[in-house]
């Protein structure tokens, strides 16, 4: 019997620093590279190789490129982390969708763990970092905010939202110049039209009941400090499918459109989940509508000019 290329590898060694290459890597391995890398013989390679397929099975893929035989574990490095591949991309995805209304230190600490999660996976094709970074969806709006001097705002309500504490908040409302202050108990954040919202309600002065909802805009609160004063109602759970951020109760609204560019613009989106869209004999359509924000649904109709005219009100819910 020849002697060993690696005199101080056992076969056992060596079969776990293969298992432990091809799993951690997830790329392919040529053979002869591996014979090279762990000091044997291309033989012991193919009789290991043959060891792990034993085990795992159709994880293990080989083929031969080039009259060269490759080995690659897929699976197992995809699964390690519980996540597959496109699930990171589709993360990727979600980071820039939401790229518009996230502060700088947000999007930063999304991008790096995109990144880490990456190389955990080792994916090194999609970990290189320009390829990570790369934005496959890009989002164009009109009026952005910068959210990046929010971020401590921000911080502070989603603390108290997992907390349960009250917030005492310091806020200036469009069109005020005064600046007023609130004990604030936080439901949620929400984000419309490229903005971000704290839907909630205000308390009584001693922290023990609900006195009304509200709901404020993020770049236009001053301050927000976190009480140790818990939560001790129920708020109400807003409905995200209404029309508009909540106001009231439920209300049902029709619009009529006129044929043309608003009525197919309405044809192609869902404004509520509550919606009914009737098509009309001139080429318009009716859309009935459930909202509760009758002020923002009247502001919507004016921007279509005489191309929308919305009728009585229907009903309250």
């Amino acid at each position: 019997m020849p002697p060993k290329i690696d005199q101080d590898g056992t076969p056992g060694v060596k079969l776990l620093r293969l298992f432990r290459k091809l799993m951690l890597d997830g790329r392919r391995h040529f053979q002869v590279d591996l014979a090279e890398e762990f000091q044997c013989s291309p033989q012991t390679i193919i009789r290991l190789a043959g060891e792990i397929e034993a085990v795992i099975g159709t994880s293990l893929e080989s083929g031969n490129e080039n009259r060269k035989r490759w080995y690659q574990i897929k699976t197992l490095s995809r699964s390690s982390l519980g996540l597959e591949f496109e699930e990171l991309r589709y993360r990727a995805v979600c980071r820039d969708l939401a790229a518009s209304t996230l502060p700088e230190q947000v999007r930063k600490r999304v991008d790096g763990t995109i990144f880490s999660l990456s190389l955990l996976m080792a994916d090194h094709e999609y970990a290189e970092r320009e390829s990570v970074q790369r934005k496959q969806f890009a989002f164009f709006s009109k009026g952005k905010i910068d959210y990046t001097p929010h971020f401590q705002q921000i911080e502070t309500l989603l603390k108290s939202v997992e907390e349960k504490c009250i917030c005492l908040v310091r806020y200036r409302a469009a069109g005020k110049q005064d600046i007023s202050e609130h004990r604030l108990a936080v439901k949620r954040l929400v984000s419309m039209n490229s903005a971000l919202y704290v839907l909630g309600a205000v308390t009584t002065d001693d922290f023990r009941d609900m006195r009304r909802l509200i709901n404020l805009a993020v770049h236009r609160i001053k301050d927000v400090t976190l009480t140790d004063k818990r939560i001790c109602f129920d708020i109400p759970e807003a409905e995200p499918g209404t029309f508009g951020l909540p106001w009231h109760e439920p209300r049902t609204f029709q619009i009529r459109f006129k044929p043309g560019k608003a009525s197919d613009y309405v044809r192609e989106r869902i404004w509520a989940d509550r919606q009914k869209l009737e098509e009309l004999d001139d080429g318009g359509v009716m859309l009935e509508i459930v909202t509760c924000s009758e002020p923002e649904l009247r502001a919507w109709v004016r921007s279509f000019g005489d191309e929308a005219k919305l009728l009585e009100r229907v009903s309250s819910m």
